[in-house]
Parts: structure tokens; C-alpha cells; sequence
């Protein structure tokens, strides 16, 4: 619930209906392969999915008991879902090894382990769904070795490898969406030296020389008031509610690069000799145009 919360708020911030739909799918996709039951049927358990059961046979089982701490030491997430509606996927513990999780809680988790695979569940009735699984097939005294997976099997374990491959995918766009629409470095940071203007940026990086730039009429844009120089699309840049840089075209059809987090008194620095105008937020614009006049003006 915290992470759809999350999502939601993230979605209404930033007014894009791409952002909101992205985040929709990714949290469908986890919850569609999410478990939702178990079931004993037949010498398999049946692990309940909207996007379709698995099956796991119980042929040639070996344990079937409460997990205890020692086997979620040393977990690793191989290929799967870390906690968003569940646990499920392939993971590795040092006791268990690699083995496939169709977990919603992990207090009450179950692990079965059989001649093709080790799987852990978390059903709401353990000491029950325990003795289903005795009931229904016997655990062996010996431990056989394991057969080759007939296709049966082989299907069921290509399912999961989609299924975990989609999952893997859904967790990374909302990881990517998150970071677009969170980013918030504040006004970019520079190094000025007698001979550059280097302007840092993630995404558009620039470095400015005096003979590009017409220092003369250099001056401060006010968004609020100098209303022709406010950026009304982006031509090759990144933008989200509180970052702006790369190429952009202004009301007054001029096409410049910015540099904006959330301000709207930015410096501009006019190109001239071929060079093109920079609208850059600097934290004390003042300061930073007597700065770069004092530094360029042997150089002009």
C-alpha cells in the first residue's frame, strides 16, 4: 500500500498521464503474478495466480515443513519480485540454494522440497496446508535421485522465467519513471576560469568561451515579468517539475539552451560569433554575472 501511495502522489505531481499509466502497468504486472492461494490437488500444489496457476508435482517430495530463520540466511534475489505484493520468483538462500518463492508472507512461510525443485509458500494455514501436502503424497524416507524434467516440468519452469523476466522488467520502469519525475539537483553547479564558462550537467553538459558570449548585454530574465523568454517547448532536452536543461524553444521563438530548476530569475548569456544563448539559473545571479565579468574582461 505504501509503494502504490507513493506512486499515486508521484503521478499527481508531475501531470502526466505517460508517468501515471507506466506506473499503472508496472503495479498490474506485480500484482497479476503475485500469489493469491494454494491448493492441494491431484499430487501437486497449485499456487493460485491471476495470470495463471502453476503447478508444482509432488512426486519423489522430500520435505515438506515450516521455514525456519537459518533458511532465508543469505538471501539473494536471482530473478524475481523483492516485496512488491509478495515475494515470488527465483532466489537463493546458503541453506536452501536457488529455489522458486510464491511468498505474500514470509512469517508464515513452507518449504517443499521435491525431486524437481525447492519452492517456499506462505499459506495462511501452515500446520494444514502441511498436512494436505503429507496427506497427498507421502514424504519419502530416502531422497531418490532427481529425473530429468519431463516437458511437463520444463513448461513450468519456462512459465516462471517469463514470469519472473516480467516482473524484473515492471520493478525497473518504475525505478526509472521514479528517478525522471524525482529529480531535483537544484541550479547546476559551474567552474569559471579566464578562459571557459563550464556549465554542469547529468544530462547537457556545455562549456561557454568570452568569444561566444556577449557579455555587454548580458543581463537577468524574470520569468514573472520578461514573459517572451519563457520556455514553451523542449526540443532536445530533459524536463521534469523541477529540473529543465538541454534545448528549448521560447515564447519569443528563440531557441536557446536552459539550465532551470525552480526559479524563475535566470542570467542570460547572449551568444554571439556563431554562439547560441544561455539561460542559466545561478543561486545568486548577481553575484555570478559580476564574477564572470571580472574574469572575462581581459578577455573580450
Amino acid at each position: 500500500m505504501v509503494v502504490c501511495g507513493v506512486l499515486a502522489v508521484i503521478a499527481i505531481l508531475n501531470h502526466s498521464v505517460i508517468v501515471a499509466g507506466l506506473e499503472a502497468m508496472a503495479l498490474l504486472l506485480a500484482y497479476a503474478y503475485s500469489p493469491g492461494g494454494y491448493a492441494v490437488s491431484g499430487r501437486s500444489i497449485i499456487v493460485q495466480r491471476i495470470v495463471g496457476n502453476v503447478s508444482i508435482p509432488l512426486d519423489g517430495i522430500r520435505e515438506a515443513r515450516a521455514a525456519t530463520a537459518d533458511d532465508f540466511r543469505g538471501c539473494i534475489r536471482v530473478c524475481g519480485n523483492g516485496g512488491l505484493f509478495g515475494y515470488y520468483g527465483l532466489f537463493r538462500t546458503s541453506k536452501l540454494g536457488k529455489s522458486n518463492w510464491y511468498v505474500t508472507n514470509r512469517s508464515k512461510a513452507v518449504v517443499v522440497v521435491t525431486q524437481s525443485k525447492t519452492a517456499v509458500l506462505s499459506p495462511d494455514d501452515v500446520d494444514g496446508f502441511l498436512a494436505a501436502v503429507r496427506a497427498s503424497a507421502p514424504v519419502a524416507t530416502t531422497a531418490p535421485g532427481a529425473p530429468p524434467l519431463d516437458s511437463a516440468r520444463a513448461s513450468v519452469v519456462r512459465r516462471l522465467a517469463v514470469a519472473a523476466i516480467g516482473v524484473a522488467v515492471g520493478i525497473a520502469v518504475v525505478r526509472l519513471v521514479t528517478f525522471a519525475v524525482l529529480y531535483s539537483p537544484g541550479p547546476p553547479s559551474y567552474t569559471l576560469t579566464p578562459q571557459s564558462l563550464t556549465i554542469h550537467d547529468r544530462f547537457y553538459p556545455v562549456t561557454l568561451i568570452p568569444s561566444l558570449v556577449d557579455i555587454d548585454h548580458m543581463r537577468i530574465v524574470d520569468f514573472t515579468v520578461d514573459t517572451e523568454w519563457v520556455p514553451t517547448a523542449r526540443t532536445n532536452g530533459f524536463a521534469n517539475g523541477h529540473y529543465r536543461s538541454g534545448w528549448f524553444r521560447l515564447a519569443n521563438g528563440e531557441r536557446v539552451r536552459l539550465y532551470r530548476a525552480d526559479g524563475t530569475r535566470l542570467v542570460l548569456l547572449p551568444g554571439k560569433g556563431g554562439g547560441t544563448s544561455v539561460l542559466l539559473e545561478a543561486r545568486y545571479p548577481e553575484q555570478f554575472m559580476e564574477e564572470l565579468r571580472q574574469e572575462w574582461s581581459n578577455r573580450l
